[in-house]
Formats: C-alpha cells, structure tokens, sequence
C-alpha cells in the first residue's frame, strides 16, 4: 500500500513540478481511476485576437500534453497503462470529474470554481489502472459564494430562473464574451 500511496504523491509532485496548477485523482464509472489536471486559462484569450488565443492554446496543450507523457513513462515503468485526454479533448467533459476529484465545485456559471484560480482553468485527463487513493473525495467545498457577480454580469441573460442557459451564453462567448468570467470574485 505504501508502494501506490508514493507513488501518488510522485505523480503529483511531477505534474506540478512540470506545469501543472492542480492534481487530482477520481475514478470515471466508479471503477476506472483518473488522473485529473488543471491548467491556466485567461479570459483574455478569447476572439479579440486569434493568433493571440492560438499561441496560447497551443502553448498550453503543448504544456498538458508534456505532463501527460511524464506521467505515462513513470506509470507504465510500474507497468500500468495509461490513456490521455487533452486540454483540447473533444471527446467528454472533464468538469464533472474536476469536480469529484476536489479541484473545485460547480460554479453559477456552469465552470468549476478552485479556490485560488477561480475558474480560469482548463483540464486534461489521464485514464490509467493505477489503484490510486480516490476516496479523498469531499465534495462539500464552497467556493462560489452567493454574490452572484456572474448572474448579474451577464449580457445575455444566460442565468435565468436558477438554471444556467448553455444556448444563451454560446452566441456571446464565441464572439468573445466572458463576462461572467471577469466578474467573478474569484477569479
């Protein structure tokens, strides 16, 4: 047991060691651990200046996928496999699993919400059957607060009746929009 407890904290000592802003483990299906890690996103990347927001995204996508290949020769050398998702993923959501391996909660505005980086992140995932330590999972973090910054922010009225409308908000965030992000308190 001390054997995979180490090599946790390894595999998070290296991933932020390497670029990562958090670490956190859950398992997908309940049987299938993850590695979940967070990254820094800006709002001020957004349509305002393409070749500024490819540069970034591509900086960052370079900066996840290189901790993912860290951590796929550490996991494999201890003979696990691993499978990784990126920043750029279109294949799944990677909030709900932010969500339940710690590194956040819900936001009113449907983004996770950390502590200390608000909701300026972005994550990628790295499926392995390592047995990690999943059961840290205290999901009674309180994070975002009732200001409520982000409802009254918005330019669309994507925060209606309680319930965060994602076809209200698209229209505006493609063209740049991230009121809600530059609002919120904890950004």
């Amino acid at each position: 047991m001390d054997y995979i407890v180490d090599l946790q904290k390894h595999i998070i000592d290296t991933s932020l060691k390497n670029g990562a802003l958090l670490v956190g483990f859950t398992k997908i299906r309940r049987i299938e651990p993850v590695i979940i890690l967070g990254f820094p996103f800006s709002d001020e990347w957004f349509l305002k200046n393409p070749i500024k927001i490819t540069k970034q995204l591509g900086k960052d996508y370079n900066q996840s996928k290189n901790v993912q290949r860290t951590l796929n020769k550490i996991l494999s050398k201890e003979g696990f496999y691993t499978q990784n998702k990126s920043v750029l993923s279109i294949y799944g959501d990677f909030r709900p699993l932010a969500v339940s391996a710690n590194l956040g909660e819900w936001g009113r505005n449907g983004l996770v919400v950390n502590e200390k980086y608000g909701s300026n992140l972005l994550f990628a995932a790295t499926f392995t059957n390592a047995p990690f330590d999943t059961q840290n999972n205290n999901n009674s973090l309180k994070h975002c607060s009732d200001c409520k910054q982000c409802i009254s922010s918005c330019p669309n009225n994507a925060f209606e009746n309680n319930r965060f409308h994602f076809l209200r908000c698209l229209p505006y965030a493609l063209k740049g929009c991230s009121e809600c992000l530059k609002n919120c308190s904890k950004n």
